[in-house]
């Protein structure tokens, strides 16, 4: 059953508190009107997208600087920190509300530094997304992890 935009974005409110309580960071609107199932958080120098996708099947956590976003996907930090994507029900076994309040705790776990405005793991990041960008170019499938 599909759920409503409201009802969206009052889970990701409730979820993602700690960005407001923590760290500071300001729920505002984004986007053009037609994308409801978004909620940006911004501070001084960090924004946090928090989008329902896949037609509401899934969920996704995006960072990246005030200046020129990045729009580094959450999954790719934590690879970036750890050396491994997070190991948890995912995507398959959630549907897009319960996968909130997961990746709230992926974010606050793995993005303190970032949230607090330090952007040095970003180039780890940007190797990761390259890397994957750079499988899907040579005509050979590769399975980036």
């Amino acid at each position: 059953m599909p759920i409503s935009s409201e009802y969206f974005r009052d889970v990701v409110l409730r979820e993602f508190k700690f960005l407001e309580k923590e760290f500071d960071l300001k729920s505002t609107p984004c986007g053009p009107k037609d994308e409801q199932f978004t909620v940006c958080y911004i501070g001084d120098t960090i924004q946090v997208i928090v989008e329902g996708i896949s037609w509401g099947e899934n969920a996704r956590v995006a960072i990246g600087s005030c200046i020129g976003f990045e729009n580094y996907d959450l999954y790719d930090l934590v690879k970036a920190k750890t050396g491994e994507y997070p190991e948890f029900e995912s995507v398959i076994t959630l549907d897009q509300i319960a996968q909130l309040p997961q990746l709230a705790i992926l974010l606050k776990e793995h993005a303190k530094p970032v949230l607090s405005g330090d952007f040095s793991i970003f180039q780890a990041i940007s190797e990761i997304v390259h890397a994957r960008a750079k499988s899907f170019d040579d005509g050979v499938e590769h399975f980036v992890i």
